[in-house]
């Protein structure tokens, strides 16, 4: 049987977290600018997609700078994007349409408190590159 670290923990709490938000702040910079914009997204595994318009400067930036920073009301992520070509079923096909899937691969989640105030501190977790 095999022991669970302190990582696996951490891990699968990452992965319920990005599994529990639908939309996120995701910001880009580039040759177009600094770019923020709310987006649909899902979490699958410790990956985050996230379905940005086709016309979006988005995708310019990140042909460019695959660094990016997603935030939501309870975490912040640093990572890197990557645009999907095989276009995983994790969004309806009506979403879709006229959408770019892009994959953004976590190198550093930060999980904020759950009450501001309180005595606890943010968490954060490193993953592997």
């Amino acid at each position: 049987m095999m022991e669970t670290t302190m990582l696996d923990k951490l891990r699968d709490r990452a992965t319920r977290i990005l599994a529990e938000t639908g939309r996120c702040t995701l910001s880009t910079t580039g040759p177009a600018g600094l770019q923020a914009s709310m987006v649909l997204c899902t979490g699958q595994g410790t990956t985050l997609y996230v379905l940005i318009p086709d016309t979006s400067d988005h995708l310019f930036n990140l042909e460019n700078e695959p660094n990016v920073a997603v935030t939501a009301e309870t975490w912040r992520l640093h990572g890197t994007a990557a645009i999907v070509h095989d276009s995983p079923e994790l969004f309806a096909a009506d979403q879709r349409q006229w959408h770019t899937i892009v994959r953004v691969t976590p190198v550093r989640l930060h999980i904020l408190p759950a009450q501001c105030g309180s005595a606890h501190q943010a968490e954060t977790i490193d993953f592997d590159g």
